[in-house]
């Protein structure tokens, strides 16, 4: 079986044993003098001739050329274009193993910081680990339409996306056939609602409604434990916020909730609870300011946190101080990136914060990518 074809006059070819998954998603093996290689799309046990693609002191990259024998934990993928598509990684994985591996990466993560995995550590595996996304985005040129290839803007066509809903499968053929007025290349985002029915966007920068998590069964399970972990009767931070996924159902239950983004809603309809509000700023900014125009406060506030993919980053001192400052005595601590996550976990210990609990949820089967949260408490 050829994964790859050879793109040099001389290409270096060495062959390997993948012994291990790294985080990232790539097979792991080892040269004779203990080098580590890098492979994708590779398993455990396989045995493969690469091409080595990059070297460097610590680590080779390479790519698969063949497997000289294949691993018996290999699966067979649905998709006919896996490992030219860009979506996924890991669909020639059993899901058992690939949850293994997001599981463990994290704890491994935290240990790594000097951190220990909480006792009260709970997991999420998804009981839908295909068809399970409501938005996909295609790219369409001529006659072909479907995903860019990894690290490139060349169209990979496709017939059928394993991981999209079978709405989203269903309206390919009527893509195809409206997109016959663009003359040139173009981009679509399809999107299930969640009440049914299925929404179209041509050639927009921005996605249908704002954000909104790729797979409702996932979202559904993070929302109820956001739900169970925020007390009645206080006042909620819902920071990098967005449209207020996770806290709008709590306005029953909290006396209220601010929810600060930077692209928060600007219009806001009649139906939004009167003790919701939202900010359409910097989280950080808006924290500064309420901290400046508020003595020290001994209220017990809650503040979710769910910033981007790089996390708190330079901001961390002042939206701590800040949080503390205000009153906050919980926090929710969300990540799409382990060692971003990790880090602002160990960063709010070191100020004395508690680690009392984790959660993990796979919102993205057949890829390493996995959601963290952190219960932290003072």
């Amino acid at each position: 079986m050829v994964l790859k074809d050879l793109s040099e006059a001389n290409p270096e070819i060495i062959t390997v044993q993948i012994s291990d998954i790294a985080r990232g998603g790539k097979g792991v093996a080892r040269e004779e003098n203990g080098r580590v290689v890098f492979v994708p799309f590779t398993a455990p046990g396989d045995v493969v001739r690469v091409w080595v693609t990059e070297r460097n002191k610590r680590y080779l990259d390479a790519q698969a050329i063949e497997i000289i024998k294949a691993s018996s934990l290999r699966c067979t993928p649905p998709c006919p274009v896996f490992t030219k598509c860009g979506g996924c990684q890991w669909q020639h994985l059993p899901y058992q193993l690939q949850w293994e591996k997001k599981n463990g990466g994290v704890k491994h993560a935290l240990e790594r910081m000097g951190i220990s995995p909480p006792e009260d550590w709970e997991e999420h595996p998804a009981d839908n680990q295909y068809h399970y996304r409501n938005r996909v985005q295609l790219r369409g040129f001529k006659e072909d339409l479907g995903f860019f290839a990894a690290r490139s803007h060349t169209i990979i066509p496709i017939s059928v996306c394993p991981i999209a809903k079978e709405e989203i499968n269903l309206a390919f053929d009527k893509i195809r056939s409206e997109a016959t007025k663009f003359t040139e290349a173009y981009k679509v985002e399809i999107t299930t609602s969640e009440i049914g029915g299925v929404t179209y966007l041509y050639n927009s920068p921005h996605a249908t409604g704002g954000f909104r998590q790729v797979n409702d069964e996932q979202n559904n399970k993070l929302r109820q434990l956001v739900f169970k972990e925020v007390p009645p009767n206080v006042e909620l931070f819902d920071l990098f916020g967005g449209n207020g996924n996770l806290s709008l159902a709590l306005a029953d239950t909290v006396s209220a909730i601010h929810c600060v983004d930077v692209f928060a809603p600007t219009e806001v309809t009649s139906s939004l609870p009167s003790n919701y509000f939202f900010h359409r700023c910097s989280v950080h900014s808006w924290l500064l300011k309420q901290a400046a125009e508020n003595e020290p406060l001994k209220k017990h506030r809650v503040a979710i946190l769910d910033p981007p993919r790089i996390g708190l980053g330079e901001t961390f001192n002042r939206v701590a101080s800040s949080l503390e400052h205000l009153g906050v005595t919980k926090i929710i601590t969300i990540g799409c990136d382990p060692d971003s996550w990790v880090k602002d976990v160990s960063r709010f210990v070191r100020r004395g914060w508690i680690f009392r609990k984790a959660a993990l949820f796979d919102f993205f089967p057949q890829t390493p990518h996995v959601e963290s949260v952190a219960i932290l408490s003072i």
